[in-house]
């Protein structure tokens, strides 16, 4: 070999062991595990947001979604003692249905400053909870879910 092919060889060499290190590093990073608490709460986020988007969208009978209707019950009496609980036993009904299982609590802010309209879910000291809310007419629903 001559004196620049001997160079090129090296400098290549070289080069190639510079980068075992970054290898090294990037596969290091990429098996980082990542903790079950993590994966547990963007499950939760996601069921959060997916059971919104549910109530907002699914019409039975191609009728008012889920969220107008309790929007609707609760105008009609001038949301009433008698009318919150009729929206809670329609929430409860379709949340029940579609959430087997799974602990939530669905309140409305707007109207009712947070009342709870459905589930059972102590959110004092509660962990990976994660909530999703939704507008309909002058009503803002939030549901907590974990």
């Amino acid at each position: 070999m001559t004196g620049i092919d001997e160079r090129g060889f090296a400098y290549t060499l070289d080069a190639l062991l510079a980068l075992i290190p970054v290898f090294i590093v990037i596969f290091g990073v990429s098996n980082l595990a990542v903790s079950p608490e993590s994966h547990n709460h963007i499950y939760f986020s996601q069921k959060a947001q997916d059971t919104m988007d549910l109530m907002t969208q699914y019409r039975e009978g191609g009728g008012m979604s889920v969220l107008e209707t309790l929007s609707t019950t609760l105008k009609s009496g001038n949301n009433s003692k008698l009318c919150v609980d009729k929206a809670g036993e329609i929430a409860s009904n379709f949340l029940d249905k579609n959430m087997p299982g799974q602990e939530y609590l669905l309140t409305e802010e707007n109207q009712l400053n947070g009342e709870i309209l459905a589930g059972a879910l102590e959110l004092k000291n509660a962990e990976n909870v994660a909530t999703a809310s939704r507008n309909c007419g002058n009503y803002t629903y939030r549901i907590y879910v974990r």
